[in-house]
């Protein structure tokens, strides 16, 4: 990010900040954590320090299975590390997402050679 030029490291972690948007159903600069500092990871990151990282998810996904919920937050949280070598590839994303929430919806999109 510092030397203005996108890497697999930077979309995954804009990939993560997505998914928080979707589960929270909140911009990344929701006027409810800008006032306390926070952008979306922020907040994410406060709520895990309290233990209270479920907290993030948007009410209106009380229908959703919990199982699938926990499993995109995990994928996001990975994906937001704030040290890119800690972000898995999108290839790795992708596996999780098709083997914990999506199944039975494999793609094809990557082949399992490739990583």
């Amino acid at each position: 990010m510092q030397s203005g030029r996108a890497t697999e490291k930077t979309d995954v972690y804009s990939f993560g900040v997505l998914v928080l948007e979707v589960i929270s159903g909140k911009r990344p600069t929701d006027a409810s954590y800008i006032e306390k500092g926070f952008n979306i990871v922020g907040w994410l990151n406060y709520l895990a320090s309290e233990n209270r990282r479920t907290e993030i998810v948007d009410p209106l996904c009380e229908r959703v299975q919990t199982e699938s919920l926990d499993s995109l937050l995990s994928v996001a949280t990975q994906c937001v590390s704030s040290s890119p070598d800690d972000r898995p590839t999108m290839h790795r994303v992708v596996q999780i997402l098709e083997s914990e929430v999506m199944t039975p919806c494999p793609s094809d999109f990557y082949d399992s050679s490739s990583d």
